[in-house]
This record gives C-alpha cells, sequence and structure tokens, in this order.
C-alpha cells in the first residue's frame, strides 16, 4: 500500500490544515469520541510567534478545532522545551492564550511523571523514561516546524522535521553556562547572546547543552532519535510550513527575517513526511544523518516510489521556498 503525504498551499491557514487531514482520510481516521489527544508542537525556545523558528499557534489551534469535533475526553498541548522553561516558551510563543481560548490543556513534559520503558533494537540508548501522558495518551499529533538548513559545502546539510519533534517529548530542560562544559554543548550564535539578537532573552549564556532524557540522546543524536521514534509514535503528523526560515540554526544564525510558504504538510507516516519536506528546500534527505538512519532501521517509507503525494505539486512549495530564501538573502 502507498504511503499518502498531502501538501497544501493557502494563505488561510485553517483551510490548509483541515485540507491537509481532508486528504489523509479526516480526522474521524485518527480520532474517536472520549480518546485522550495530545498535540506536541516544537517549542524549543521562549520566541514569538511567526520567527520560522517555532511551531505557530493558528496551526495548532486549527488542528485543536478538528479535534474537539470528535468529541475527545481530553486534549493536551504538551512540549519539553529543550532551550528554555517550557512555561515560559507556552507564554512567549502564544500557547497559554490558545489553550485558555479553548480549554485545553498545557503540560510541561519536562516536569511530568515518567515510566522507564525499554527501546526495542536501541542503538543509542536501551531504555527510557518516557512522559506517562504520551504512553497512555490514545492519539499523539506531531506538528513539528518545518525547518531546513541548506549550508555552506563545509558544514552538513539539516532538517528538524517529524522525525526530530520526538526529542521534546523527552524530559530534560537544556542548561546554560558562560564556560564550555563537557560533553555535548552548543556554542550559541549572538542573535541569542546580546541584546540587539533577535533571538535574546537574558537566560541564554554562551554555552547551552541538553540535561535529562535528552542529553543520553545527544549523546549520539542520529542513533538516539531513530530510537525515540521506536517507542514514541504519533498517528498524525503535521509539519507547519506557514512561516518559515531557513536561518534558524543555534550556531551560525544571522537573524534573517522569516517569509511566507503558506504550506501545511500531512501524513501518518513520519519518515515519508520528512523525506518529502526535505525536497523543498533541496535537500537529499539520505545526506542528513539521522533521516538515512531512520530509513535502514525502518522507521517509515524512504522510497519515493512508495510515496503518493496529494494536494499542492511538491515543485510549487519548492519554488516558493527558493523564492523566499534569495528575497530574505538580500534583504
Amino acid at each position: 500500500m502507498m504511503t499518502i503525504v498531502s501538501i497544501v498551499q493557502d494563505v488561510n491557514i485553517r483551510n490548509a490544515v483541515e485540507e491537509s487531514i481532508s486528504l489523509l482520510g479526516g480526522i474521524e481516521s485518527f480520532i474517536q469520541p472520549e480518546d485522550t489527544v495530545v498535540i506536541k508542537p516544537n517549542l524549543v525556545f521562549g520566541l514569538p510567534p511567526f520567527t520560522g523558528f517555532t511551531t505557530d499557534p493558528p496551526v495548532v489551534e486549527a488542528i485543536i478545532r478538528l479535534c474537539q469535533k470528535m468529541n475527545p475526553s481530553e486534549v493536551s498541548i504538551a512540549e519539553g522545551s529543550g532551550g528554555i522553561d517550557t512555561r515560559l516558551a507556552f507564554r512567549a510563543s502564544g500557547f497559554t492564550e490558545l489553550a485558555e481560548k479553548y480549554g485545553v490543556n498545557l503540560v510541561d513534559l519536562n516536569e511530568s511523571p515518567t515510566t522507564k520503558i525499554a527501546v526495542p533494537g536501541g542503538e543509542c540508548v536501551q531504555e527510557l523514561q518516557v512522559p506517562r501522558l504520551i504512553l497512555e495518551s490514545d492519539v499523539i499529533i506531531n506538528v513539528p516546524k518545518l525547518k531546513l538548513y541548506k549550508r555552506a559545502p563545509e558544514h552538513q546539510d539539516w532538517a528538524s522535521l517529524a522525525v526530530k519533534n520526538l526529542l521534546g517529548a523527552l524530559p530534560g530542560k537544556g542548561e546554560y553556562s558562560s564556560t564550555q562544559p563537557s560533553g555535548f554543548c552548543v556554542d550559541l550564535s549572538p542573535e541569542f547572546l546580546t541584546t540587539e539578537g533577535k533571538y535574546y532573552h537574558p537566560t541564554y549564556l554562551k554555552w547551552w547543552s541538553p540535561r535529562g532524557e535528552k542529553r543520553r540522546i545527544h549523546a549520539n543524536l542520529a542513533q538516539g532519535l531513530v530510537d525515540v521514534n521506536l517507542v514514541i509514535k504519533p498517528v498524525l503528523n503535521v509539519v507547519d510550513g506557514v512561516i518559515v526560515n531557513n536561518d534558524v540554526d543555534m550556531k551560525r544564525t544571522k537573524g534573517m527575517d522569516p517569509f511566507e510558504l503558506n504550506t501545511i504538510l500531512a501524513s501518518r507516516d513520519p519518515l515519508a513526511l520528512d523525506f518529502v519536506a526535505a525536497r523543498i528546500g533541496g535537500l537529499n534527505p539520505f545526506d542528513v544523518s539521522y533521516l538515512r538512519l531512520a530509513a535502514e532501521r525502518g522507521v517509515g517509507e524512504s522510497d519515493f516510489a512508495q510515496i503518493q503525494l496529494v494536494g499542492t505539486q511538491l515543485e510549487k512549495v519548492a519554488k516558493t521556498w527558493e523564492s523566499g530564501v534569495r528575497k530574505a538573502s538580500f534583504s
């Protein structure tokens, strides 16, 4: 059976989200009455909406509206921010207000009760502490941001999409230091550190490093991300490609302005979705280490001959991306 990935380019965000899910069979294909639903956005930092760095509230709002039509017993927006206190990320990114508007829960996965579970065939870790909310929910809807990094030849291309977004479902807020700590750490861009920087917050110091379960995964990030996807399996993945930015690297960002792509992608299969989404930015997904390993370890479909695209033509969206990058580079 072919794996379906829907692509919808539309300036009306609600229409784009609804159509992308309709093309997969509709929300009724994923949620039954009385289900418990967890929506997992990407809120790594405490940034305002529409920076191109985080999942934006209107995308999640459209998903909430669809979910509530199915009369679920409970809907939660859950995140474990790696870069800042999750509650601050919820407020700064507009999710506190959104949750209040629709009467849904906001859950900080960094502080949620966890259960230790085995990772079948784990390469980086053999067991993980996973929030019980994630394990016990009937439906997980994964809502990453479209983040693609087409880098200079000396740096590896990278993508942060559906497969990577599940790292935030594990507990472990990152910590900051003025001196380089031992183990994995990132030397942040000045855009995070100076008061004039686009992403500045007084919490940030020069060096960032993950903690908790996130730190264990970062010991071998590519294999670790695959391990996470072997134990946390969303039923629906919806990529927010409405306002995007190809300059959202924590180490090298120059704070370029985001641009409108006005695109939503969706699929049951996170890997097939990521393979298609990577092509928007001209990336070969097999050149992205964790996507290649995810394909090799059977996380999802990676053969384009077995992926059916429905909705807007991929080439059209890719041209919009290329035009937006060009304008942002010369603005």
